[in-house]
């Protein structure tokens, strides 16, 4: 008997990746930190240094020589652009289909976040953003959405042009790349999370990117109170350049530990996802079913996202597969990140700080009708072949007009 879309079944499988990996060398890591009651990066009773040799392993990773470990994503992004030298007032353009925290960043370096449309791909549109740019304009912000890169060379090429920077958001894209080069070190400095359902993960925790030596250690300083200061036992620590006043957003010694286990996993996971959702495609060819494109599939990390002809089919769609126990979602319920009501009115915690946004029409369009569907990391032959059928059953549901009663 098909259980009713009012009653789901349980998941099939966790649509989780780095914690669905979570093991023993987890543990022995986090272990091994407290027992040596060194939980603070810079110095302890028997420092282990398990931030910086994560830091080394990450940028290494990455092809650059810089990385910093800071305390999430969000606190990635704001470092990052004031590694980066953003001005009081400078604008940062930003997709508008992301998470609030780019803009919270762009608020708290000080800078005023303007919105770009988006394409099929669901990032930043390379056509649609250079008419945004001003004499303010001091950055530009393509976000690497759901583990699928934005079209990196067309951005690069308009920002070139008029001198601006580019710092790529790839906090939910560690270990994709991009036409052969790692998201996150293609443009100026790129940011990362290490949140719960992230590729890797700490529960928290974020790091920038950059083969800056400038911004490295301006990141470095501003993630530290400002890089030089003296201690309550007299020490002093500081950085190469010139110290200015900053906050704390630094990684913990346990948090290094888990991520250094975590990415050693990386690479495999993503490849063995990234073959599931081909592999899916392929068996669904047959159903001429539009999917988000990729502009780069080859470097993804394993995307399924449908784009249905509208937002109440995109509704059904959802309905049909969560009832089959498929975790699937419309990516924010469709809602762009200047519909928030607090990033419309331009309201921080300081007053407002710009003029209520625009609407996007397109963009909320092509939103509004994507249907993501979460992969897992321990996904099993089985569920594979489950997900196809549902993801069949869930198209001729849509075909039909009904919910897959």
């Amino acid at each position: 008997m098909t259980a009713s879309p009012s009653e789901p079944t349980a998941l099939r499988y966790e649509p989780l990746r780095g914690l669905a990996l979570w093991g023993e060398e987890e543990k022995a890591a986090a272990l091994d930190v407290l027992e040596s009651r060194s939980l603070f990066r810079y110095y302890g009773p028997a420092l282990q240094h398990r931030v910086e040799r994560f830091e080394e392993r990450f940028a290494a990773l990455h092809q650059a020589p810089h990385a910093v470990g800071v305390s999430s994503g969000t606190a990635a992004l704001t470092c990052a652009l004031i590694g980066l030298g953003i001005p009081e007032g400078g604008e940062v353009i930003v997709p508008s289909a992301t998470f609030i925290g780019c803009v919270n960043a762009v608020v708290a370096a000080r800078g005023i976040p303007v919105f770009a449309d988006i394409d099929d791909s669901l990032t930043l549109d390379p056509t649609a953003w250079e008419h945004l740019v001003t004499e303010r304009t001091f950055a530009v912000m393509p976000v690497h959405l759901n583990n699928a890169a934005a079209d990196m060379d067309p951005i690069l090429a308009v920002a070139r042009k008029h001198g601006i920077r580019v710092l790529e958001d790839a906090a939910q894209a560690c270990g994709v790349s991009y036409r052969g080069r790692p998201v996150g070190s293609i443009g100026d400095a790129g940011a990362f999370s290490f949140q719960l359902e992230k590729n890797i993960t700490a529960g928290e925790g974020g790091a920038v990117v950059t083969t800056d030596p400038d911004v490295h250690d301006r990141v470095v300083r501003y993630q530290d109170q400002g890089g030089q200061f003296t201690t309550s036992r007299s020490g002093e620590r500081g950085a190469a350049g010139e110290a200015f006043l900053g906050v704390n957003l630094r990684m913990t010694e346990i948090a290094g530990a888990l991520l250094a286990v975590q990415l050693e996993r990386l690479t495999p996971m993503l490849r063995r996802l990234r073959d599931i959702a081909r592999t899916v495609r392929a068996d669904l060819a047959d159903l001429e079913l539009e999917w988000r494109r990729l502009p780069d599939e080859e470097g993804s990390g394993g995307d399924l996202t449908v784009l249905l002809d509208n937002r109440m089919a995109a509704r059904r769609f959802v309905t049909v597969l969560t009832a089959a126990g498929i975790p699937a979602a419309t990516l924010y319920s469709g809602r762009l990140v200047q519909q928030n009501p607090s990033v419309r009115a331009g309201r921080t915690a300081w007053g407002t700080a710009w003029d209520a946004t625009a609407r996007l029409r397109a963009s909320e369009a092509v939103l509004g009708r994507s249907v993501t569907v979460g992969l897992g990391a321990t996904m099993t032959d089985d569920d594979v072949a489950h997900l196809t059928a549902s993801l069949r059953t869930a198209a001729e549901s849509v075909r039909k007009g009904t919910n897959g009663e």
